[in-house]
């Protein structure tokens, strides 16, 4: 078993920077400077999509990571509900397919039971709107990102 990123959970990495950074006492217009040799991967592409003055300040670039983690998450999702087979050559490795997706969008060794149902629960509420409420809520989320994906269900 691979040892874990410490980027898994992008929550909770940043909670813990947060609680390392008070700790320190680090002045706050530096904490953005002190996380960036943490950043790798879609975290650090995130980082570099911001403008260089972004960049040094932390509510921004963390803004970003997890607009970015959002938006990751959906992509997986649609991955899973957009699956579909053409040839049905072998079903065992359909279904290993098909069970891989599911995995990368619920996350279910990093996630409770609760926030799963929670993940589905607000998938079909959102698919049961009329198309433009459905829309304007979606735009709204993503303009609200930080206080979306605080939600636990990380949609």
């Amino acid at each position: 078993m691979s040892e874990a990123s410490p980027w898994e959970d992008t929550k909770e990495f940043l909670a813990s920077f947060e609680q390392v950074a008070k700790a320190c006492r680090w002045p706050r217009d530096q904490w953005a400077a002190h996380l960036l040799p943490a950043l790798s991967g879609e975290a650090e592409e995130a980082f570099r999509g911001l403008e260089a003055r972004e960049q040094e300040n932390y509510e921004k670039v963390k803004a970003a990571i997890l607009r970015g983690e959002a938006l990751r998450t959906e992509r997986q999702r649609q991955h899973f509900r957009q699956f579909c087979c053409q040839v049905v050559e072998d079903p065992r490795r359909i279904h290993s397919q098909l069970r891989e997706l599911c995995r990368q969008w619920l996350k279910p060794e990093r996630r409770t039971k609760e926030q799963i149902l929670e993940l589905l629960i607000l998938e079909q509420f959102l698919a049961s709107l009329p198309p433009e409420l459905r829309s304007w809520i979606q735009a709204r989320r993503q303009r609200e990102c930080p206080q979306a994906t605080n939600h636990p269900q990380g949609l």
